[in-house]
């Protein structure tokens, strides 16, 4: 008996989300026209067609080709009357610094990424002829309508047979999920070459509880596997690894052997217990006593994770049983982790909540230490944007928005430059010449040419000491300490937020969040100590 309202909008006014899911349908729609029918898209025709991809499956995922023009959609938009600020919003073009704009996606093949629901939300493009100057993939940036960390490639194609046999399989990227789908395997969703995240898992459970992981067979498919495995069981997903032999992936697995053979693969996948003690033993950890007592314990560790009592139950019993030991010792240790983490929480809500009572001098001497040392890393990531290094360039801007930069300066030299990389134009000579601002161009030749030292604790936050300026690695460090820094800003910021609110739900929520910041930040550094967040 509740009457529902819902709020109108004027006959023929569209709301700004379906705007822009119009432009992306248009985008799609010129992309798939390019690789179908022009004569542009011989090239991405023929890279398909190396790839097995057949013409049926292309059109089903909507594939598409961007051509080499620097204004090929640029010209379509400006025919077909699309917002060209919007288009740049979604990532489609992008503005000049004399005015105007140029294309984003060129001489790269098109994967659409569609919701759950089926809409447009974003494009990965990759690219064809393989430059050391040019990022492999290209991806849109995040938008009203679009969050990387919220999506699933495939998944709105796969869904229905995700539901059917409840059960998913998890791949790495696009190609993956392609190959395998073409081939009959239709229960499948990729993580896009991102590391899994929560809200993706959550996303996903809406259709099942099982998942297989098939992740490469190299290090860094393992070390995603792992990494994977953590988050999911967190969930309480039942977790089944496959190991693909040495060398291959699931695209040429399946191309190379049938779904057949792939099936068989899927049968025999082990569960996450038997995945980890598999990579323990080929580790050589099972050969040592201590080394097997820490390989036992990272076992419960991850058993700990499991929420369901009665699956955990059964999964000492497992560990026990492979390692011929008492269920009871099992249990104890299981027992030192659940308290361990459930202290761990504890104290970190009490910390917090300390923090919060206790209101910080914003002028207190460690406060301006603290914007010192902001300012000079700001200013260090700044300068690596000229260390002419292509990789350097694609970890800045793959985890540094040009909003995040305090001074205006410094945005306005991370958009120039990011422009140039756009372009593939990563010289440091060029990118200098594109400044038409005296100042600006001045500003960044000393900026590059000077050496900054960013504080005196930059040493120790480095796991083996002095680090080689503008290697990557010091580059990596620079930039996870920026961003350890941005996290920071955030937490204050919640902090504050406490002081107004009344309702102590709200306030556990803050808390938690600051929780999730601290553990945010503590993955930025690995192999030593992150700094405390204040």
């Amino acid at each position: 008996g509740i009457n529902l309202n819902f709020e109108e909008t004027a006959p023929g006014e569209q709301t700004e989300q379906e705007i822009l899911y119009e432009i992306n349908v248009a985008a799609a729609k010129f992309f798939s026209n390019n690789l179908l029918k022009s004569n542009d898209g011989e090239v991405a025709r023929e890279y398909f067609n190396r790839r097995n991809i057949k013409l049926a499956t292309q059109r089903i995922f909507g594939l598409g080709y961007a051509a080499h023009g620097w204004d090929t959609f640029l010209e379509y938009a400006k025919e077909n009357q699309i917002d060209l600020y919007k288009a740049k919003t979604l990532g489609l073009i992008d503005s000049k610094d004399g005015g105007g704009y140029y294309d984003k996606f060129r001489g790269r093949v098109i994967f659409p990424i569609f919701s759950p629901n089926g809409r447009v939300i974003a494009f990965g493009g990759r690219i064809l002829e393989n430059s050391a100057n040019a990022a492999k993939y290209l991806n849109s940036p995040e938008s009203i309508i679009y969050s990387k960390r919220r999506s699933l490639y495939g998944l709105y194609h796969s869904k229905e047979e995700i539901r059917k046999l409840d059960k998913a399989i998890l791949v790495e990227g696009y190609m993956d999920l392609i190959s395998l789908f073409q081939a009959g395997v239709k229960n499948v969703v990729a993580s896009s070459g991102t590391a899994l995240t929560d809200e993706q898992v959550q996303l996903l459970s809406r259709f099942t509880k099982n998942i297989i992981v098939l992740f490469d067979a190299d290090t860094a498919g393992q070390k995603a596997s792992m990494r994977s495995i953590e988050i999911l069981l967190k969930q309480d997903f039942d977790v089944k690894v496959i190991a693909l032999p040495e060398g291959e992936d699931p695209d040429s697995y399946v191309n190379k052997f049938g779904k057949d053979e792939f099936e068989k693969q899927v049968s025999n996948a082990k569960n996450f217990l038997e995945y980890l003690t598999s990579q323990f033993e080929a580790n050589g950890m099972l050969e040592d006593p201590a080394k097997t007592a820490d390989a036992i314990r990272e076992l419960v560790k991850n058993a700990a994770l499991v929420t369901d009592e009665l699956k955990r139950s059964v999964l000492l019993k497992s560990i026990a049983k492979k390692f011929n030991l008492r269920e009871k010792l099992i249990e104890t240790e299981l027992l030192k982790f659940l308290d361990q983490n459930k202290e761990k929480e504890n104290r970190a809500l009490q910390e917090n909540e300390r923090r919060f009572k206790t209101k910080a001098d914003a002028q207190s001497e460690s406060s301006i230490e603290d914007l010192k040392e902001y300012r000079s890393l700001e200013r260090e990531v700044v300068r690596l944007l000229f260390s002419g290094n292509l990789e350097i360039l694609d970890y800045i801007f793959d985890n540094i928005l040009l909003d995040e930069f305090s001074n205006s300066t410094f945005t306005k030299i991370a958009k120039t430059v990011r422009d140039c990389y756009l372009r593939e134009q990563t010289s440091p000579a060029a990118i200098v010449e594109e400044f038409n601002d005296d100042y600006l161009k001045t500003f960044v030749m000393e900026l590059s040419l000077n050496e900054i030292q960013i504080s005196p604790k930059w040493d120790d936050l480095s796991s083996n000491g002095k680090i080689e300026k503008d290697s990557i690695r010091y580059a990596m460090e620079a930039v996870n300490k920026f961003r350890a820094m941005l996290l920071n800003k955030e937490y204050q910021t919640n902090l504050k937020r406490l002081e107004k609110l009344n309702s102590e739900e709200e306030k556990i929520e803050l808390l938690k969040l600051n929780l999730d910041l601290a553990k945010e930040k503590s993955q930025l550094f690995s192999g030593h100590k992150p700094p405390m967040l204040n």
